[in-house]
């Protein structure tokens, strides 16, 4: 079944800016391989506009959460299971690799507040000594994914 595609509204303007920063744009859009300069604004419009829609903490947003940790250190894999289950609303989902020299790498599918996602983010980084991590957010978010009638 092929879905129909939609048809966008676009509008036209001008950029004013300096030539030194202009180059510096076409080599960028060189280097990632953009079709032309609409396209390459446009996507870093989209960034700027997911960067300040984070500004808004009570804004609902879809994203990855990425954790690095020593497995062996201390007690960090039952802590994360056990805040996974705490933010279980949040944790969408997630996937574990095991790496090189005891340590582990976990991503984590979530939705939720942005403020909640993020102290979400906190908690984990507490979860062991040599924890890192980040929270990277998406443009879009997840349809509904659960409902719990009332039986």
């Amino acid at each position: 079944m092929r879905i129909p595609k939609v048809k966008q509204n676009y509008k036209r303007f001008s950029v004013t800016m300096p030539a030194e920063l202009y180059e510096e744009l076409e080599q960028m859009g060189q280097d990632r391989g953009m079709d032309n300069r609409s396209m390459m604004i446009a996507d870093l419009v989209k960034r700027e506009l997911l960067n300040y829609k984070q500004q808004d903490r009570k804004r609902v947003m879809a994203g990855t959460l990425t954790l690095s940790y020593d497995a062996a250190a201390g007690d960090s894999a039952n802590k994360l299971i056990a805040l996974r289950r705490a933010y279980l609303a949040e944790v969408i989902s997630t996937f574990q690799v095991m790496l090189e020299d005891g340590r582990n790498l976990e991503i984590w599918l979530v939705q939720g507040e942005v403020e909640k996602l993020y102290t979400l983010l906190s908690k984990a980084l507490k979860c062991g000594k040599r924890t890192m991590g980040q929270i990277t957010f998406a443009d879009a978010i997840l349809p509904p994914l659960r409902a719990n009638p009332q039986i």
